[in-house]
C-alpha cells in the first residue's frame, strides 16, 4: 500500500513536473514569436493609402491610369517612414513626370506571363518624385483587413540611370569612395536601359508586397514581427535585423548599410563578397535585413532563372577586375526559397 501511495506520489510529481515544462515552454515560446516592436506598422495602419477605398479604376487594363505624381496622401507616408528611420528627406513632385511616365510604362508593359498578371492585380498604384532619399518605398493596401496588393513610390533622379549604372551606384553606395569600386552587369549592351532600370527596382518593391499578400513573412501591420516560424527564413533570419550568419560566418553584415557610404570597400571587400558567395543571400542587398531577403530573391528568381539575364558582379582596382560572382538565387541553399517563389508564381 505504501509503495502504491509513494507510486502514485511520484507519478502525480511527474505530472506537475511536466505540465510546468509545458507552461514554462508554452510561456518562452510565445515570448520569442511576439517579436521585435515594428516601428511602421501605425505608419502603415494610418496612411489613407493603405485603405482600398482610395483606388479607382482598377479594372482598367492601360497603366497609364495607375501612375500619378506624389501627392500629399504618398508626402505623409515618406516623411513619416523617413521620421521612423532618422532621415532629414522630404520627397518632392516630380518636375518632368510625362518623360519618366513613358519610360516606366515601358518597363511595366515589357512583363509577360505569370509576373504580368501578378503585377496587374496586385500592384495598385505607383507615385513618382523626387529627393526621396533613395531608389523606392512600399507600401500595402488592405481591404475588410485583409492586405490586397500595394503600391510603390519612386525617385525619378536617382532611377535616371541605365540599368547597369543604377544597380552599380546602389551596390557601391554602402562604401566609400576610392581605387577601389564595384562594377554589376544585369543586361546586355542593347537592353542596358532606363526601362530596365525601372522594370528591376519595380520587381524588387513588389516583392515587398508579395511577401506581405501571400504572408510569406510577418504582416508589415503587425506592432511587433518575428520571422522564428516563417519557412522562407528559417535558419537565415532570427529577426528583421538579425542574422544566424552574424556571429560566425559573415559577422560584418550587420555594419553593411546602403546609401550611406560608410564602410571602406578597399579594407573589407574580402570580409564581404567571398563570404557572401558562400551563405544562402543571392545578393548583398539581400543580406540587408529579412524583408529584403525576400524583395531581393524574388527579383533576383525573375530576372535571372526565370528571364535568363545576366547578373554579374565584379570588383575593379584601378579598372582592373580583382574578384568576381554571379547572383546566388540557384544556389543550393536556397531550394526552399526557389519553391516558394515558384509556387507564387506558377499557381
Amino acid at each position: 500500500m505504501f509503495s502504491e501511495k509513494k507510486s502514485k506520489l511520484k507519478t502525480e510529481m511527474c505530472r506537475l513536473f511536466v505540465v510546468f515544462i509545458l507552461i514554462f515552454e508554452t510561456f518562452y515560446s510565445c515570448k520569442e514569436e511576439a517579436g521585435d516592436p515594428n516601428p511602421y506598422s501605425d505608419v502603415l495602419s494610418s496612411t489613407p493609402l493603405s485603405r482600398i477605398e482610395n483606388y479607382v479604376g482598377l479594372e482598367s487594363p492601360d497603366w497609364a491610369s495607375r501612375i500619378f505624381n506624389l501627392d500629399n496622401y504618398a508626402l505623409d507616408y515618406v516623411n513619416e517612414l523617413n521620421r521612423v528611420d532618422g532621415f532629414a528627406e522630404s520627397p518632392s513632385p516630380a518636375k518632368d513626370l510625362n518623360t519618366f511616365k513613358s519610360t516606366l510604362i515601358d518597363a511595366l508593359n515589357s512583363q509577360t506571363g505569370p509576373v504580368a498578371s501578378l503585377l496587374k492585380n496586385k500592384l495598385l498604384r505607383i507615385y513618382v518624385c523626387e529627393n526621396l532619399g533613395g531608389s523606392a518605398v512600399s507600401g500595402i493596401v488592405r481591404k475588410d483587413g485583409k492586405s490586397v496588393g500595394g503600391f510603390v513610390i519612386l525617385d525619378a533622379n536617382t532611377l535616371n540611370r541605365n540599368a547597369d549604372d543604377w544597380i552599380s551606384y546602389k551596390e557601391n553606395s554602402t562604401f566609400q569612395k576610392g581605387n577601389i569600386k564595384i562594377r554589376i552587369r544585369i543586361e546586355e549592351e542593347k537592353q542596358n536601359t532606363k526601362a530596365n532600370a525601372l522594370r528591376y527596382i519595380v520587381l524588387h518593391e513588389f516583392g515587398h508586397i508579395l511577401s506581405e499578400t501571400e504572408k510569406i513573412g510577418p504582416s508589415f501591420f503587425s506592432s511587433k514581427r518575428s520571422f522564428a516560424n516563417f519557412e522562407f527564413y528559417k535558419e537565415v533570419w532570427k529577426s528583421e535585423k538579425v542574422s544566424y550568419l552574424d556571429d560566425s560566418t559573415f559577422t560584418i553584415r550587420p555594419q553593411i548599410r546602403f546609401y550611406s557610404e560608410s564602410l571602406s570597400l578597399e579594407d573589407n571587400w574580402e570580409k564581404i563578397y567571398p563570404i557572401l558567395s558562400k551563405t544562402p543571400f543571392p545578393t548583398l542587398y539581400s543580406a540587408a535585413n529579412a524583408d529584403d531577403f525576400f524583395a531581393d530573391s524574388f527579383v533576383s528568381y525573375v530576372h535571372v532563372i526565370l528571364e535568363k539575364k545576366p547578373w554579374e558582379l565584379e570588383i575593379l582596382k584601378n579598372d582592373k577586375p580583382i574578384f568576381r560572382m554571379g547572383n546566388g538565387i540557384e544556389k543550393d541553399t536556397l531550394t526552399i526559397q526557389r519553391k516558394m517563389i515558384e509556387k507564387i508564381l506558377f499557381l
